[in-house]
């Protein structure tokens, strides 16, 4: 199958997915296994739909940097583990706003358009 037709069928079985799963939420309960497996199966399918590649764009990971995929990942262990003392949320915060705002404006490096 062509990637278009890939993108076609996630945009169509993730709302088919969704509704399944409150269907039997409806008919059935919102504590059944298969609720909330639909659901999230559906929300999954409807994230890969957005960013896959279609006619005239490019993926929408095709443009990410590396080093920006490794800051990430280390924000959300930093986070993870700062979820049990929050009082240090706070500096990781103020640090990411500096890394991510003033430096770049500071040194030059910020892009305006």
């Amino acid at each position: 199958m062509s990637p278009n037709w890939n993108r076609i069928l996630l945009g169509i079985l993730s709302p088919l997915f969704i509704l399944a799963g409150i269907a039997v939420g409806v008919f059935d309960s919102d504590t059944n296994i298969w609720c909330g497996s639909f659901i999230r199966a559906g929300v999954l399918m409807g994230a890969f739909w957005i960013g896959m590649p279609r006619k005239g764009r490019a993926a929408a990971w095709e443009k990410i940097s590396p080093y920006w995929i490794l800051g990430a990942a280390l924000a959300m262990v930093v986070i993870g583990r700062t979820i049990r003392s929050p009082q240090l949320l706070l500096p990781v915060i103020g640090a990411f706003f500096v890394l991510t705002w003033l430096w770049p404006m500071l040194t030059g490096r910020r892009n305006y358009s």
